[in-house]
């Protein structure tokens, strides 16, 4: 699986309007992607009472890099490309090499969720090997019982233009809202989860999403 996650700004301060041709026009768009098996789009939430520096973020996966290169030059791509350099600005990208641990196989086309995207290193006091084994063997075992998540795509990050690859690792939760995703946190699975990021994730940065699902 290629996992891309994308934030941006609008070029215009008529935020009504960008939002007007964002989803009915530029979403409509990208969902014509051949290839692509899942897109989600979403305002960016606040994080610790701090306004994100971005207003909007997009997650769409593919098979593979493949799949995800063949839909860059697909016959959409020139309409897409001008509504961007006409609306959007701020782009910054991010890549992964990814699976789904959890996948969400009961979504539906404008179904509102939660996402949560974070990219982070892992703690390597014990050597990178030993890390990766531990993270993938625990960390993720635990994060997949949380109650009510719907999503989970954990993967490596990868360069890509327009990207900053200064983390390892990438990992997507969605959960149908935000006070989902708050109270399987507050869950006995989640207390034991945030005990785990204690020992074993390091250099994070989260994004959160008001999100729906559009493919």
């Amino acid at each position: 699986m290629y996992i891309s996650y994308v934030s941006f700004n609008f070029q215009s301060a008529d935020l009504e309007a960008e939002e007007r041709n964002y989803l009915g026009h530029h979403v409509a768009l990208a969902r014509r992607f051949p290839g692509v098996r899942q897109y989600y789009t979403g305002r960016l939430m606040k994080m610790g009472g701090k306004e994100p520096d971005r207003i909007r973020g997009a997650i769409l996966s593919y098979d593979n890099a493949a799949a995800a290169e063949a839909a860059m030059r697909s016959e959409v791509v020139p309409a897409l490309m001008t509504d961007t350099q006409a609306h959007l600005k701020d782009l910054m990208s991010h890549a992964a090499a990814a699976k789904a641990i959890v996948p969400f196989e009961s979504r539906r086309a404008e179904q509102r969720c939660f996402a949560m995207v974070a990219e982070f290193d892992l703690e390597q006091s014990a050597g990178a090997a030993a890390a990766e084994e531990r993270y993938l063997s625990k960390h993720t075992g635990i994060a997949r019982r949380l109650p009510g998540l719907r999503n989970y795509i954990i993967g490596k990050l990868i360069q890509v233009p327009g990207g900053d690859v200064s983390r390892n690792r990438m990992a997507i939760l969605v959960f149908d809202s935000l006070e989902a995703y708050r109270a399987a946190y507050a869950s006995p699975v989640g207390a034991e989860l945030l005990k785990d990021e204690e020992a074993t994730i390091r250099n994070a940065q989260v994004w959160r999403l008001d999100a729906r699902v559009e493919i």
